[in-house]
């Protein structure tokens, strides 16, 4: 097991000394003008006594054995009983990576300086009187550009946490965002478009028509017999078939049209890039599934029909955007004067029911 130094970690920088010449340590110690462990708590591996902060192993093995835990700098001479300074500082470097190191040697020992250096001692001082006088300065050295590297490594890391809680917030923020403009564009009670979106697609889709001479169709649709089911079944029921009716009405549109509430019981379907006999295909398919759907629900249901009024940009010739709701709506009410659950459409002459409506 690992010894342990005796003294908690306080406040004050904690300094290792790995030396076996205790004229040396004696000469660190007057330097750094702290105490010193004496030789018998040195062959032990003990802290120094109480409130020191300053410990000394002699070797190697004793290095090995010591907690490096509350250590904030090692000081190792180059030449130990057991290994090399250069050992211990693999060791240190292996153990405590962060950990500062600085080696001593003798002047004879100054070439090793560049290579300690390099293995990653922050400094390499001489023994010598003269030298250890500057010891006090590189530790102060040593100890502050620790201080700074682990005061940005911590600036890093709280930086990088900002950013992530940030990305986090944006994404949150955008999909708000995302939800909000659905919310915005959506009738509540059907899922489709309400009329507001409508009417901004509408403005889109009719200005690139007419720039582009391109075909654009308008269903507008209505249920039959909707007020009476909802006075006698209640309006539970009523949103009920005004959902089945958007059920229908959008499995039939494509990607590019726009499948709206209107308003009450009422439905419109812009469709861009249609041809007048494709608006028909698709008006009459809406009707007949809605038929279909509602003969499966119960008796009060069955009742409800369907008309639907079309008009195009090509056939009823609108001068603008709003004309061709208009002239759509008017073909609606021709097929609720006509008996309901039918199909008609207008163009400059009027309004018919297609052929293939019939």
């Amino acid at each position: 097991m690992k010894s342990t130094p005796d003294s908690a970690c306080d406040t004050l920088p904690k300094l290792l000394i790995v030396e076996s010449e205790p004229s040396t340590v004696r000469m660190m110690a007057a330097a750094l003008n702290r105490a010193c462990c004496s030789a018998e708590a040195v062959a032990s591996g003990r802290a120094a006594p109480d409130n020191s902060a300053c410990y000394v192993v002699q070797s190697l093995q004793q290095l090995h054995a010591f907690d490096l835990s509350c250590v904030d700098l090692v000081i190792c001479g180059v030449n130990l009983p057991d290994g090399t300074g250069l050992d211990a500082l693999a060791y240190l470097r292996g153990t405590r990576r962060e950990l500062p190191v600085i080696l001593t040697g003798s002047p004879g020992d100054a070439a090793l300086a560049v290579e300690a250096i390099r293995a990653g001692a922050m400094d390499f001082l001489l023994t010598s009187a003269h030298d250890m006088r500057t010891l006090p300065l590189a530790v102060e050295k040593c100890l502050t550009h620790q201080r700074i590297k682990q005061e940005n490594e911590r600036l890093q890391r709280d930086l990088s946490r900002s950013l992530a809680e940030l990305e986090v917030k944006n994404q949150q923020l955008e999909a708000m965002i995302r939800q909000l403009e659905a919310m915005a564009r959506t009738d509540e009670l059907t899922g489709l478009a309400n009329r507001r979106w409508l009417n901004l697609m509408l403005e889109g889709s009719w200005a690139e028509a007419t720039r582009n001479d391109l075909p654009m169709g308008c269903l507008m649709i209505d249920l039959d017999g909707f007020k009476l089911l909802n006075d006698t079944l209640g309006h539970q029921r009523g949103d009920e078939m005004l959902r089945l009716a958007s059920r229908v009405i959008e499995a039939n549109c494509r990607e590019v049209d726009v499948a709206a509430r209107y308003g009450g019981d009422e439905f419109c379907v812009l469709m861009p890039h249609t041809e007048p006999h494709e608006a028909v295909l698709v008006a009459v398919r809406i009707l007949r599934e809605f038929e279909r759907a509602v003969s499966d629900r119960a008796s009060g249901e069955r009742s409800l029909g369907m008309s639907i009024g079309l008009s195009h940009i090509n056939l009823s010739r609108p001068v603008n955007a709003e004309h061709l709701i208009t002239h759509a709506d008017e073909a609606l009410y021709a097929a609720k004067g006509a008996g309901k659950n039918r199909v008609m459409m207008r163009d400059t002459g009027g309004v018919y029911a297609p052929m293939t409506a019939a």
